[in-house]
């Protein structure tokens, strides 16, 4: 009796031990560390919230018309800068891989055109005689927008995410610095009083009314999850901004001589921008 006792207490910790080595084989627990896919959302849980830092790359074109060729001449048609963006975002996950995201932001357009322009001057003043003379032309500009946006989000390959969707860009302020020099001929600037002051001019202050109130994207963007915690992932990506509508109106007056007339026209003012965002995503 007691030896058959003894041999099923034998047995039950043969067993015991048995299921202990596979739970150490096997842990039913979390992982320390975490890097597997999300069972659903961006991270883990449907809610996430997200907080993005970057910059914006914009490109600045413009159609010129010449009407006093061959006399005038620019290459003022391009311009590019950077400018700094900051978003505040929240991801609610549809699936495992379709989700919607919505943020609220702050994006600061700049870009810089620089080139020549051949424009008449008078000399001297009064006289009716014109003479083609070369100015170095450089503007730069600032914008500031206030954002708002939603898209549609899909992971793929554990990793990828895909982003498209719309954000609407509410004008803030804006601000430009542009310096004109004479290169060629005797000519000078002269003040609003008539009074010559040299061959360089330099003007800046704000001109926020300059452009459109509010403006339009189409944003498509890629990126890539690295899981930092179990509830935490960092999301950097690379997007895509095409506006629908232009930075601002047709510039018609800048070019306009008193005796002359029309001299150059801007028109067609566009402006698109690629960014580099980096974001931290928590779970809710």
């Amino acid at each position: 009796m007691l030896q058959r006792f003894l041999l099923c207490v034998f047995a039950a910790s043969v067993a015991v031990a048995l299921q202990a080595d596979e739970d150490v084989l096997r842990p039913k627990g979390r992982p320390e560390s975490w890097t597997g896919p999300p069972s659903r959302g961006l991270i883990r849980n449907p809610w996430a919230l997200g907080i993005e830092v970057g910059g914006s790359l914009s490109l600045f074109g413009q159609d010129v018309t010449q009407y006093q060729a061959p006399t005038y001449q620019s290459n003022l048609t391009r311009g590019s800068g950077f400018g700094p963006l900051l978003n505040l975002a929240v991801d609610y996950a549809l699936t495992d891989a379709l989700g919607i995201q919505a943020r609220l932001g702050y994006d600061q357009k700049h870009f810089t055109t620089s080139g020549y322009l051949d424009s008449p001057c008078e000399t001297p003043p009064g006289s009716g005689f014109f003479i083609p003379t070369r100015v170095e032309h450089t503007r730069s500009q600032t914008i500031a927008y206030w954002t708002g946006g939603i898209a549609l989000r899909y992971r793929f390959e554990e990793n990828w995410v895909v982003l498209a969707g719309i954000t609407y860009h509410s004008r803030s302020n804006a601000s430009f610095t542009e310096t004109d020099s004479i290169t060629s001929s005797t000519c000078q600037f002269y003040d609003d009083a008539g009074f010559p002051i040299g061959q360089r001019r330099q003007e800046s202050g704000s001109n926020t009314s300059a452009f459109n109130a509010a403006r339009w994207s189409l944003d498509l963007s890629v990126g890539y999850r690295i899981p930092l915690s179990e509830n935490i992932v960092f999301l950097p990506r690379l997007a895509g901004q095409i506006f629908l509508n232009p930075i601002t109106g047709d510039n018609l007056s800048s070019g306009y001589h008193p005796v002359l007339g029309q001299i150059y026209a801007f028109t067609n003012r566009r402006l698109h921008a690629l960014q580099l965002v980096l974001g931290v995503w928590f779970n809710l």
